[in-house]
């Protein structure tokens, strides 16, 4: 995504925040297209993070960072996007949907539309050449990077704005997206991926809750 005003962000953003924006980048690349070499050798370069004993979302978290850790170790560039292809793309149809469109029904809107209206009224809009949809997974995962960072404004964007667009746009048909990954038979790598998003899904949406 890509902020409509001019100017460069000139705030600090919090540790914590950066890694969720970072957390979040990386799904936004992981689901906008299959991962290369150098993508694969960078996840498996990564540190495993520190599981906090006195949160069960920290450990699971921990946890499936290091499963991701080692499938991106052992995974195959060629693999990889094989099967990106078969899940997400497909012959006619994909295997799975990552747009949210597939998993919400709205009477009388979508999700596209209403995504759409949220990103107006935020002053975001999609980037020239970006051919995924506003409800595509990778999408509302930058999103979400941008309003954490303020990518291009002055400073990050207000919680209540995150937490309405990730209530809104997010956690709707996220968990199902995730289930529907891991059930399908073609998924090897990406059942890992799922995995992640999943357990870090669940943090956001609780912190969120709890604010």
């Amino acid at each position: 995504m890509q902020e409509t005003h001019e100017g460069e962000a000139n705030f600090a953003v919090a540790s914590e925040d950066q890694a969720r924006a970072d957390f979040y980048a990386l799904l936004a690349r992981l689901y906008a297209a299959a991962p290369d070499a150098a993508l694969l050798s960078s996840i498996a370069a990564c540190d495993e993070l520190s599981a906090d004993a006195a949160s069960e979302g920290g450990r699971a978290l921990a946890d499936a960072w290091r499963k991701l850790i080692a499938a991106s170790t052992a995974m195959d560039p060629a693999a990889a996007a094989d099967e990106y292809q078969n899940l997400f793309i497909g012959v006619g149809k994909s295997e799975v949907s990552v747009h949210g469109s597939a998993y919400v029904k709205s009477p009388g809107t979508s999700p596209l539309i209403e995504v759409r209206a949220s990103l107006a009224k935020l002053g975001l809009a999609r980037q020239s050449g970006v051919n995924v949809y506003e409800d595509h997974l990778a999408t509302v995962c930058e999103t979400m990077r941008t309003l954490i960072t303020g990518a291009g404004h002055v400073e990050p964007f207000a919680f209540a704005e995150q937490r309405e667009f990730f209530g809104s746009h997010v956690k709707p048909w996220v968990f199902n997206c995730c289930t529907a990954i891991q059930k399908s038979p073609v998924a090897n790598y990406y059942y890992r991926v799922a995995e992640f998003t999943q357990v870090f899904m669940a943090i956001e949406r609780d912190s969120f809750a709890i604010e």
